[in-house]
């Protein structure tokens, strides 16, 4: 079932000329075969069994994208929620879309790298510095979630952008991803994959959590609605919606569009929730610090035998330091010149949840020292016992190198300090698109 629904989306959606989100991405499967949550009617009935769908956007509602080329300026932003908000610069353009009330929302598109920025709280100081609240960067051809617990400029710390309503896609007649949603109230310290955060008082198993997906019925008969709304509709159907905020019950969220009929929108209202049902998505988790689906396919090029592991940034490979002859548990990883060492080749290993990355010169594994999940952590050498800081995976970027993603964490292998020279260490790290975090394989047999 899962091949299938996987198959059934074999393209993303796009967004000023870029992919959003790989298609093997959650928020681009579909669920309509997926089986109801047992906690459905609970979830329902907590929201509002008989309040309408509203739709949160439209000619004159609706919330707005920035645009802007790789050559904008990027600026420093500081924040109220520093410690998890990605710490950028960000390319804020002098026109940029500030969302009026009270959230103040920015959403900055870089359509040269297919990178969304996204800001709470933005304001322009009277110096002429920027503030928000929090902030999040998502490379739009990555898999990649935020850390465990971060917020982003949603409270669920979910990106906002995929799951907008967007007026070309329902000219288009179909829309192909989950739509983002609101409930009144949600739960207290408790949220669900592929949501990272939560933010809630309500204490109590009747509240929805961050993360939970809901579908409109497949039996609700959707004909008698105007075409446009058709489409919406379908796709709450095939590919639902996901609770991402505390705000108003069943409220959908999309951009502003002058060409949106209001009236004919207002239809949407004619949905309560009684139509609708909590899905259970547990068996779409491969990885839970990754969006990517079980069961989709694996990125092409993964190496099958023994390959050297080569920066993108400095050209310089993945060693164990020491050299061949390096074989204790414990040895840290470092990059350096490519000398054709058995230190510096490594096979892929299938496990559950990802690879195994073994070291030919001492038949050790890749492992996050210490079982970190903080920034700067280092990799090293040491024997496998199969827990997550020892299980890695592999997301292809567009400009086809591979991130290296450990499970425990969510972070990247990354050279420190972004250095070309020989023995810089290798630690882990947010994934921001940094050149000194892609890699590339090169058979060493």
């Amino acid at each position: 079932m899962l091949g299938t629904a996987v198959a059934a989306c074999p393209q993303s959606p796009t967004v000023g000329g870029c992919s959003v989100f790989p298609a093997d991405n959650v928020w681009n499967t579909p669920i309509d075969k997926l089986p109801v949550d047992k906690n459905s009617a609970t979830y329902v009935n907590n929201i509002g069994a008989g309040t309408p769908l509203h739709p949160d956007f439209g000619a004159i509602y609706g919330t707005h994208l920035t645009y802007v080329s790789g050559s904008q300026p990027k600026v420093p932003v500081t924040f109220a929620y520093a410690g998890e908000s990605d710490p950028g610069p960000y390319p804020i353009p002098a026109n940029v879309i500030i969302e009026t009330g009270s959230d103040h929302h920015a959403f900055v598109i870089d359509t040269t790298n297919c990178i969304d920025y996204e800001l709470f709280g933005l304001v322009k100081q009277s110096d002429g510095s920027w503030h928000a609240g929090s902030g999040a960067i998502f490379p739009l051809d990555s898999n990649q979630l935020r850390p465990t617990g971060w917020t982003s400029a949603d409270a669920a710390g979910l990106p906002m952008v995929p799951g907008f309503v967007r007026y070309d896609e329902i000219l288009s007649g179909h829309i192909d991803h989950a739509l983002r949603f609101t409930a009144l109230h949600t739960r207290w310290n408790a949220y669900i994959w592929p949501a990272r955060h939560w933010a809630s008082q309500m204490r109590g198993a009747q509240y929805p959590v961050f993360g939970q997906r809901f579908r409109l019925k497949a039996n609700y008969d959707i004909s008698s609605f105007p075409p446009h709304v058709q489409v919406i509709l379908q796709a709450l159907k095939t590919y639902g919606m996901i609770l991402a905020d505390n705000g108003g019950p069943w409220y959908v969220s999309g951009l502003q569009d002058a060409r949106f009929n209001d009236t004919e929108l207002n239809a949407m209202k004619r949905v309560i929730g009684s139509d609708f049902e909590a899905v259970d998505e547990s068996s779409l988790i491969e990885n839970t610090n990754s969006a990517q689906v079980k069961g989709a396919t694996v990125p092409s090029n993964v190496p099958s035998g023994w390959v050297s592991v080569v920066s993108k940034n400095s050209g310089l490979c993945l060693s164990v330091i020491g050299g061949d002859s390096a074989k204790s548990a414990g040895v840290a990883l470092e990059q350096a010149t490519c000398v054709n060492g058995t230190h510096q080749e490594f096979r892929f290993i299938k496990v559950s949840g990802g690879y195994e990355i073994q070291v030919r010169s001492s038949s050790l594994a890749l492992d996050v020292r210490g079982k970190s999940t903080a920034n700067g952590a280092l990799i090293q050498q040491y024997t496998y016992y199969g827990t997550s800081n020892q299980v890695w995976n592999l997301t292809k970027t567009s400009d086809g190198y591979f991130e290296i993603v450990a499970n425990n964490s969510g972070k990247c292998v990354d050279v420190n300090g972004i250095s070309k020279a020989d023995h810089a260490a290798i630690h882990q790290w947010t994934w921001w698109n940094g050149d000194n975090q892609k890699w590339s394989f090169v058979p060493a047999d």
